[in-house]
């Protein structure tokens, strides 16, 4: 028997229900933390029980191996679509995309095909499958934590419809995740000379960039001040980088160590091993601990990390989120966050209501320079908290608030300050309780800059009544922002 919490079992109604309207293919959008795997077991041990086919696909050969033991652990039997692995005839297979795209001439589709990591199935070996799979009449659920492309290319090929599970803040107060604290910069980083390839940053120049004591400051100083002893992981730009950082930590007499993508198993087992153990107290990565990626299931016991320490800007919030997502997983106390790279002032709180769409990100004026943050944040000069804009005082120490010029402020080499989290929280309370009507909710998601805010302002107004929006509403919700627009 699987045990699911209420929210769990709510999203996968939510699931059949848009199945039951006609969907063959939805997209399912949980937090970072939610049990998306625990969910997509219980789908997949439900549709084998009535006889149906089943496939879970994912990109990488370690969820798949950490997916196979949970679906083991949870009594599932199921075969293994994996290089070196022979084809068996169980209901319920576990397969990566590079193995699966190879052999579907030699398979029959499955009933039902769940793609974790949804979010880059744009992909042409995804695509593939995708299209096989359709054409045979599979239905099609996936899953992701940040449906949002690079490219800002939507998902609407793949998927008819999406659903959203319970958002992040719920899942804190609920106890589900932890709650947290942030250090940021106190100005946003200057990415200006920065170029893109492949959607973000060049992560030669960030190397460069992040080199820079005056940008970054000394990481080891900053987790000996707000995190000692807490399991930590640094999210580094490039191998060079991470190896470097794993050095600094050392040589501050803090147990680190470096691991990345090409790491060979038997060292990475270690790694882990060694942070789980607290023979390593920071583990700096590569784009290794981001997507989808489970150290507690990489060595069968809770490795709660505790903090997270950001050495790299990106332009992508999806690669942010995942970031800042790995020290959310429930624990006793908040994770703390050092931000050295400007991340929360350009994308946001991690717990920030976000308006994702299959339809993807819609193309806007070019900004003036890039390194402009993406988010409609303020920054109180005297205390550095952080909130909405709107008052004419900051909502923490009760500073009047002075724009300035980003060459007014002088900043101390890599000094982090404290992100007043309450002060963003009560900012955004009082002004959506000060907003009474449908018309009011529109204009202040406008001004908070959200991607969508008539659709925000009308879920919004629908709860207030205990009901969920529909069509109607998103209609006049649309009609008001177009009248505000105007």
């Amino acid at each position: 028997m699987i045990n699911l919490y209420d929210d769990q079992i709510e999203l996968i109604e939510q699931i059949r229900e848009e199945l039951r309207g006609g969907s063959r293919s939805v997209l399912a959008v949980a937090s970072t933390g939610f049990g998306k795997t625990m969910v997509s077991a219980f789908m997949a041990k439900e549709a084998a029980a009535k006889g149906k086919r089943v496939w879970f696909l994912c990109h990488l050969k370690n969820l798949l191996n950490q997916t196979s033991q949970a679906f083991w652990s949870l009594h599932i039997e199921h075969g293994l679509i994996a290089s070196g692995k022979r084809m068996s005839k169980l209901p319920v297979q576990v397969g990566t995309i590079g193995t699966a795209v190879r052999r579907l001439d030699q398979m029959e589709a499955p009933d039902l095909l769940i793609l974790d990591e949804a979010h880059l199935a744009m992909a042409k070996s995804w695509l593939t499958i995708v299209d096989w799979a359709r054409a045979n009449g599979s239905i099609i659920v996936g899953n992701s934590a940040t449906p949002e492309r690079l490219d800002g290319k939507g998902l609407g090929y793949i998927f008819d419809s999406m659903t959203e599970a319970r958002p992040m803040r719920w899942l804190i107060d609920n106890n589900r995740l932890s709650d947290y604290v942030i250090y940021s910069t106190r100005e946003p980083l200057d990415t200006s000379s920065l170029k893109t390839r492949a959607g973000d940053f060049a992560t030669d120049q960030v190397e460069e960039l992040m080199n820079k004591p005056k940008l970054i400051g000394d990481a080891a100083l900053h987790w000996k001040k707000y995190a000692s002893g807490m399991r930590t992981i640094a999210y580094c730009a490039t191998i060079k980088h991470s190896k470097a950082t794993a050095a600094l930590f050392n040589d501050a007499g803090i147990p680190a160590i470096h691991v990345d993508g090409e790491t060979p198993d038997a060292e990475l087992k270690e790694a882990i091993s060694g942070f789980a153990d607290g023979k390593y107290m920071v583990m700096c990565n590569v784009q290794l601990m981001t997507t989808g990626f489970d150290l507690s299931a990489q060595v069968g016991r809770e490795v709660p990390i505790e903090a997270c320490i950001i050495l790299r800007p990106t332009q992508s919030v999806a690669l942010y989120m995942q970031m800042v997502g790995r020290a959310l997983r429930r624990k006793p106390r908040p994770a703390v966050i050092l931000d050295h790279a400007g991340c929360v002032l350009r994308h946001g709180l991690p717990d920030d209501e976000r308006d994702w769409s299959l339809e993807g990100r819609k193309k806007g004026k070019r900004k003036a320079s890039d390194d402009e943050p993406d988010v409609n944040v303020q920054q109180c000069g005297q205390c550095f908290a952080m909130f909405r804009p709107g008052p004419s005082v900051c909502p923490s120490c009760g500073a009047e608030l002075v724009k300035m010029a980003r060459r007014d402020i002088e900043v101390e080499d890599g000094e982090l300050v404290k992100v007043d989290v309450e002060a963003f929280r009560r900012e955004q309370r009082k002004e959506q309780g000060q907003a009474k009507g449908l018309r009011d909710l529109v204009a202040l998601g406008m001004r908070r800059g959200m991607k969508n805010p008539s659709g925000w302002a009308a879920n919004v107004f629908c709860a207030r009544t205990g009901r969920r929006a529909g069509a109607a509403d998103y209609k006049a919700a649309r009609d008001i922002m177009l009248e505000l627009q105007a």
